[in-house]
């Protein structure tokens, strides 16, 4: 999905529901009064059709700027009580300051360990934190400029890839990035990598899919689909190979870390239960590992994502899930509770997830060990949040 449907989705989805009352509190501060407050213009989960809808914006950590061999996370205690302090994934701040056109409204700050990094007139989404600075894309509201670049730390944007591209996806290395060319209508669409120190064109592709969508690149390749409400088989690619691979996925799209060969893949089971479901790729397609189908209490269709190592699927349902052992640990958050996406893992053991059911979102991180949850930051009831994956 585009980021302006994603936009527009958000944005009739939020006129549809009620506006809450007025919230206070400056920017986004580190909170520990667990005080309520309501946000009014937020990224929401589509609901029963199995859609899910994200705004996904966000930045990485300036202290590891230079080193990407592996997806960088940030090292915490698997036992003991959750640190209180500030979250240690970078996070994008949108202001909805222009309410007659939201889909024209873009991330105003980039917060990163303290340093803050203001938009320099980029019309796209952040997506990740890439050499040099972090990935994003722009050209909004014409296809035909769209294109992948990175703002550096000073506000600089430095263009790579072709015009036209979709969002990028970052490889397991970190050191190059994915971007999809396809026209609409069109029987075919081109994947084309691209090295992100020097902005070269280092491999491409020509798939016969309509409309191409990429949606994650990990030790087994590039997984793309034909974007719609019901993509149908994936296709993965390695890059420098001739050849691609059709693999069967149930549903909606799958979560795919760059960091682990294992996927969080979201079902339903007889028209009333979801499952979460953790695979692999195999020979013959993709092998499930572990399977554990619930009762929704909401009517909203839940995100599933996995952690950076391969280990736990965290759900918007507000459980996470022990891939080898099976156990299901109840993620302890306040009542009433509502994600805007599953969450963004800091480092295996803990989890960043935004509750947006007040006007004012917060940040709460929890442990997957212990289910134990703490608010960590609060934002305005005019701002929403995105998280990135590191």
């Amino acid at each position: 999905m585009n980021d302006t449907e994603t936009r527009l989705r958000d944005y009739l989805h939020t006129k549809a529901g009620t506006v809450p009352d007025s919230a206070h509190g400056p920017g986004l501060e580190l909170d520990s009064t667990s005080t309520s407050t309501r946000r009014g213009w937020m990224p929401m989960a589509l609901a029963a059709a199995g859609i899910a809808v994200v705004l996904t914006m966000a930045v990485p950590l300036l202290s590891s700027l230079t080193k990407h061999d592996e997806p960088s996370v940030a090292g915490l205690p698997a036992m003991g009580p959750v640190s209180d302090g500030a979250p240690r994934i970078p996070y994008a701040v949108t202001v909805e300051n222009n309410p007659n056109n939201p889909l024209d409204t873009w991330w105003a700050v980039l917060h990163d360990g303290g340093k803050t990094v203001r938009n320099p007139g980029v019309k796209g989404g952040v997506l990740a934190r890439v050499d040099g600075g972090w990935l994003v894309d722009t050209g909004y509201p014409d296809p035909k400029k769209s294109q992948a670049a990175v703002v550096s730390a000073d506000g600089k944007v430095r263009p790579i890839g072709p015009l036209g591209a979709g969002p990028g996806w970052v490889s397991p290395d970190g050191r190059q990035v994915a971007v999809a060319l396809s026209t609409y209508g069109q029987p075919t669409g081109r994947v084309v990598v691209i090295d992100v120190k020097s902005g070269k064109e280092t491999s491409s592709i020509t798939v016969r899919t309509r409309n191409l969508e990429l949606f994650g690149w990990n030790k087994d390749g590039i997984w793309m689909n034909e974007h719609g409400l019901n993509p149908g088989p994936a296709t993965v690619w390695r890059p420098g190979s001739k050849d691609t691979r059709t693999v069967k996925i149930d549903e909606l799209q799958p979560d795919v870390e760059r960091g682990t060969g294992t996927i969080a893949m979201s079902t339903t089971a007889d028209g009333k239960k979801f499952c979460a479901k953790a695979a692999t790729l195999g020979a013959n397609g993709l092998e499930v590992k572990r399977e554990y189908c619930y009762q929704p209490k909401t009517s909203r269709s839940p995100y599933l994502t996995m952690s950076p190592d391969g280990a736990t699927m965290v759900s918007s349902a507000g459980f996470a899930v022990d891939v080898a052992s099976g156990k299901v640990t109840e993620l302890k958050l306040p009542a009433k509770s509502t994600w805007a996406g599953a969450g963004v893992f800091e480092d295996p053991d803990n989890v960043v997830l935004v509750d947006d059911a007040k006007a004012a979102q917060k940040i709460f991180r929890c442990s997957v060990v212990t289910g134990e949850c703490k608010q960590i930051a609060v934002g305005k009831a005019d701002e929403s949040i995105a998280l990135v994956k590191p």
